[in-house]
């Protein structure tokens, strides 16, 4: 349990994009763990030429065909295009930023989708793509999910570059390394949002460090209650699976139904054929990263 100090912790409500209205959030990357292949010259490539190729991999429809597939197998029910909305955006951990498909899920109203299909949608993406673990966000629930977590937004006035979240990642490792060096920290980009999940420090230590940051870069730290600097409070998961233990993604598919595993299994292999032609291409020809990381065909 963490400290407990005399801050005012705020379970609120916020949008990335200025409505208030309920939302989950989730970040799954695209790089596949080195467990399953040796990405390490992808992972080595510098951040824009990463971000070309989670670029392209979206643009052949990688998340689409996860969202069809889950949907047309009746694995999910209540995801769609007006409540669920996908970009390429920037996720940090341990003083690293990568690219990763990030994601908003409207989970009120009328039109909601549920935390059930959120968790399967989540699940699948970190199978096809083959990753140690996803990243999961209840921005008010606190039973929804896994465990409760508390966290901060640091809102820029448009969406940045994603180059410019990891430059505030950094400068945030600079003020106190201890907010991004423990097994807890991390941040995910939002839009205009970066949103960081409480270290393993104490509540003051954490809020100083980001409302520091927030001075340096120009950005609006929030919340603030009452004009002081606190703690939004929610629900987080890091659902998972360790490819050395389960090298088939046990981990993942026993929480996806398993009529949908054929076909998920499809898609997964097209990523995996896809990272294998562009770490061959790497190291043919290194000088031209930028254009082997987009070469390859949507099939």
């Amino acid at each position: 349990m963490r400290d407990t100090v005399r801050l005012v912790t705020a379970v609120l409500v916020f949008s990335i994009t200025g409505t208030v209205q309920a939302s989950k959030y989730g970040s799954v990357e695209p790089i596949a763990n080195p467990a399953v292949i040796d990405t390490t010259p992808l992972r080595n490539q510098p951040l824009r030429i990463r971000e070309a190729f989670a670029s392209r991999l979206l643009q052949c429809g990688i998340v689409s065909h996860v969202v069809d597939t889950l949907t047309a197998t009746g694995a999910i029910s209540t995801i769609n295009d007006l409540n669920t909305h996908f970009a390429v955006g920037a996720g940090g951990f341990a003083g690293d930023t990568n690219p990763a498909y990030v994601y908003t899920v409207l989970d009120k109203g009328p039109n909601a989708a549920s935390t059930d299909d959120v968790r399967v949608l989540t699940d699948s993406l970190g199978y096809v793509l083959s990753q140690g673990s996803a990243f999961l966000l209840d921005s008010d629930d606190l039973t929804s999910l896994d465990f409760a977590a508390n966290y901060i937004v640091l809102n820029f006035k448009t969406p940045p570059p994603i180059r410019v979240s990891a430059a505030l990642f950094k400068t945030v490792g600079g003020i106190d390394k201890n907010l991004f060096e423990t097994d807890s920290s991390g941040y995910t980009q939002f839009g205009r949002a970066y949103l960081s999940l409480q270290s393993d420090v104490s509540d003051e230590e954490f809020i100083a460090g980001y409302v520091q940051a927030a001075a340096i870069f120009g950005v609006e730290y929030t919340p603030r209650v009452n004009g002081v600097p606190s703690l939004f409070q929610g629900g987080a998961a890091f659902p998972g699976n360790d490819w050395v233990v389960n090298p088939g993604g046990e981990g993942y598919l026993a929480r996806i139904p398993v009529r949908s595993h054929r076909a998920l299994a499809r898609i997964r292999a097209f990523h995996l054929q896809v990272t294998q032609e562009v770490l061959r291409r790497l190291e043919k020809d290194h000088r031209r990263a930028a254009d082997a990381v987009i070469s390859f065909d949507c099939r």
